[in-house]
């Protein structure tokens, strides 16, 4: 601020100092055309010699590439902007057109802006105050429009925020190194470079456009002619062309770019969806409109994936926020840093699965063997490029059933770690919500994740995480008919979530439950793999009881197959215990003590079902 005040009392002090100079031209060409005593009255005396012109005033006192300046508008003030066909104004034309390499129309538009800048006291100019300057009609001069912007492309002007007593119209300044050029008789030099106006400063500036309406109560299409202009100063912002591209609509981007600004410049992970609306509409018909729109998720950010909701609640509760897209699509390749890192929590490394030897019944060990083998990086997407091209859906799920404890989700662990691929393990439990439609919201999220994982997969190492819906009863049932609005429609709305998501899949899904008499038809049809692990035999419990304790004989290990009915995951219960007495004792329980535990194991079993009831 300082600079410019020294620029401007600088620039001030010359006119001030070529003012008596000046005075003595005015007074000998008074004199020549009668003077200004010669009888004429005021009133009807030529504009430009209404009065004695102010010391400083640009149209009367400059010198240089400025007196060019001076003369062309002076001589358009007093035609009232129609261009003279005098010599001395078609030479100061010319010189100003070669000093800036510009037409003719855009040298007379620069000159009147630079003399109205200063008139203005640095106060932005635009059509309304150059025409009243002129004392013209303001559409003679926006006429002229198109060689204002080819000005402003070549940085000789540059488009504003309008003062704060105005909104609408585009305002125009100039560029303080235009300005010192042009003080200074020296050539301007190239424009200055671009690297200060950026997606960034395009988003900070819209937001203030965003604020300054919402205070004025001005109409919403003064704000978007505003964001239209900025969009036009920061032309050069790749993402912006981009933006255009996909949303030519102006409301869209402009609620886009204000989601964008409480997510970028105050770092918040969601906008408050009433707070958006109220800042992009005007009357409260159009403000319903664009929050039933919004509620139902039909809006074109949510159909281009732009936007999510956070949370889906009433419409006063909601919040929403970018989806990975749309900072990809603003930010470009900067974009990453804001994305957030979906299901961390839930997503397990191949590398961090601890490798298990698993025993089947036979024919549980050729179908577990054969969907390994179709995982395979290679297989997976052979398979998949197939059944795209027979016009089938492309995902591969898989279904694994049968009583508790037979290893239906360590198979899928160790399927995963043996095919290179993460788990996205689905909590089904935190998934429902006792509020309305949230349950529904939480569901389209995670499958709209799991895709975003996919892709980020297959710019990188092409191997899809495996989706886990364990212990999936629930949700995978047989439909209920609807007598009220309670937890059976949720159900069926969650189901059909599921089945459509399930044809779209890029990937792979794996449920597993209990109940295999309750399966659903529908999903049925859509399970390409369905397992069913049986209850192991004697020889399988064998082979498991000599997996997990070594130092077991045959005897002693057929013993307890023969003894005992236990299912895989109740013999790694018998297990654990024997090894903590290993680990306080420092020896090898006698066998009397494992059969022990594992008569009190099979009382405690007996006690209660575990599990779903059907």
């Amino acid at each position: 601020m300082e600079m410019e005040e020294e620029r401007k009392n600088e620039i001030e002090n010359m006119i001030n100092e070529l003012a008596e100079k000046l005075d003595k031209a005015d007074e000998k060409n008074g004199a020549e055309d009668g003077g200004s005593d010669g009888g004429e009255p005021e009133a009807v005396r030529p504009f430009h010699r209404r009065g004695r012109p102010r010391k400083g005033d640009f149209t009367g006192r400059t010198s240089g590439i400025l007196s060019s300046i001076s003369t062309i508008v002076i001589s358009l003030r007093k035609s009232n902007f129609m261009p003279p066909d005098t010599k001395v104004f078609g030479d100061s034309v010319e010189k100003l057109k070669a000093y800036l390499d510009v037409n003719e129309i855009q040298a007379v538009i620069f000159a009147s802006l630079f003399t109205m800048y200063f008139d203005n006291t640095g106060r932005p100019v635009s059509y309304y105050t150059l025409a009243d300057f002129y004392q013209c009609n303001p559409l003679i001069v926006m006429q002229s429009h198109g060689e204002l912007e080819l000005l402003v492309e070549r940085g000789y002007i540059e488009e504003c925020d309008p003062p704060d007593d105005v909104y609408s119209r585009p305002f125009y300044k100039i560029p303080a190194y235009v300005v010192d050029a042009v003080v200074a008789n020296k050539p301007v030099p190239p424009r200055e470079t671009q690297e200060n106006l950026t997606i960034q400063t395009f988003i900070h500036q819209v937001e203030k456009l965003g604020d300054k309406r919402a205070d004025s109560g001005a109409k919403i299409q003064t704000l978007y002619d505003s964001v239209k202009s900025k969009e036009r100063a920061h032309k050069n912002v790749k993402t912006l062309a981009n933006v255009k591209k996909l949303l030519p609509d102006i409301q869209d981007r402009t609620l886009l770019y204000d989601v964008a600004a409480g997510m970028i410049n105050h770092i918040n992970t969601e906008v408050d969806l009433m707070v958006l609306v109220n800042r992009n509409t005007d009357e409260s018909a159009g403000r319903q409109a664009l929050l039933s729109s919004f509620m139902d998720e039909t809006h074109v950010l949510f159909a281009k994936e732009l936007v999510q909701f956070e949370n889906k609640a009433s419409m006063m509760d909601s919040t929403v926020s970018l989806t990975d897209k749309a900072f990809e699509l603003i930010l470009g390749d900067e974009g990453k840093f804001y994305q957030k890192k979906v299901g961390d929590k839930q997503l397990k490394s191949p590398e961090k699965i601890q490798e298990k030897e698993l025993f089947y019944m036979p024919e549980n060990e050729a179908e577990v063997g054969k969907l390994t083998n179709s995982l395979m990086k290679d297989n997976l997407s052979a398979l998949q490029q197939r059944l795209a091209e027979r016009k089938l859906p492309k995902g591969i799920c898989a279904i694994f059933y049968g009583e508790p404890g037979t290893g239906k989700t360590e198979t899928v662990y160790q399927m995963a770690r043996k095919t290179g691929r993460a788990v996205f393990h689905v909590d089904i439990g935190n998934m429902r919500s006792q509020w309305y439609g949230e349950t529904e919201q939480k569901f389209s999220k995670l499958f709209s994740d799991y895709r975003k994982m996919c892709e980020s997969a297959e710019k990188g190492s092409g191997l899809f995480p495996i989706l886990l819906f364990n212990e999936a009863d629930a949700i995978f049932g047989k439909r209920v008919e609807i007598q009220s609005n309670g937890g059976g429609r949720v159900d069926n709305t969650i189901q059909n979530i599921l089945l459509e998501e399930m044809e779209r899949l890029p990937g792979i899904l794996i449920a597993t439950t209990n109940l295999e008499g309750n399966l659903d038809a529908a999903f049925e049809r859509r399970f390409l793999f369905k397992v069913k692990f049986a209850k192991p035999n004697a020889d399988v419990k064998s082979k498991i009881w000599k997996s997990n304790l070594g130092w077991l004989t045959d005897e002693q290990a057929r013993k307890l197959a023969m003894d005992f009915s236990f299912a895989g995951g109740e013999i790694a219960n018998i297990v654990r215990k024997i090894t903590m007495d290993e680990i306080l004792t420092g020896k090898v329980p006698p066998f009397e003590t494992v059969l022990e535990y594992c008569r009190t194991e099979k009382i405690q079993s007996g006690k209660a079902t575990v599990g779903f009831k059907s």
